[in-house]
């Protein structure tokens, strides 16, 4: 296979899975947050060392596109990871006043998650 067309093919699947991940952040459960971590991971991994494979992309004008269509798709699921996180920071906070009211000062109550242990001195 032409190198040229293995580094554009590698940067679309990487493209093709990272865009998997979004859809399943629009739609998140359990099963669908584990799978977008292992994704995410893998996909990182295959992206990573650079040097080895990216320079012969240099003037590809498909590697090039398609490198930017990529980092189109890491900055939507990065949109789409902040909002989940600041959703469930959130009610986190809301649970924590509705089921432990309010500490000294008029912060929330710290939550205490199922599965966690907690140390109080």
């Amino acid at each position: 296979m032409d190198p040229q067309q293995a580094i554009v093919d590698r940067l679309t699947a990487a493209r093709e899975a990272v865009e998997q991940v979004c859809a399943w952040l629009l739609s998140p459960s359990p099963a669908n947050l584990d799978r977008c971590s292992a994704v995410l991971a893998t996909t990182s991994a295959s992206l990573s060392p650079q040097d080895a494979w990216l320079p012969p992309a240099r003037g590809n004008s498909q590697a090039i596109a398609e490198a930017w269509r990529l980092r189109r798709a890491v900055r939507l699921a990065r949109n789409l990871l902040e909002s989940a996180h600041r959703y469930h920071v959130r009610w986190s906070r809301i649970r924590a006043v509705m089921t432990d009211g309010y500490q000294p000062h008029g912060l929330s109550a710290p939550v205490s998650l199922p599965g966690t242990i907690s140390l109080q001195g």
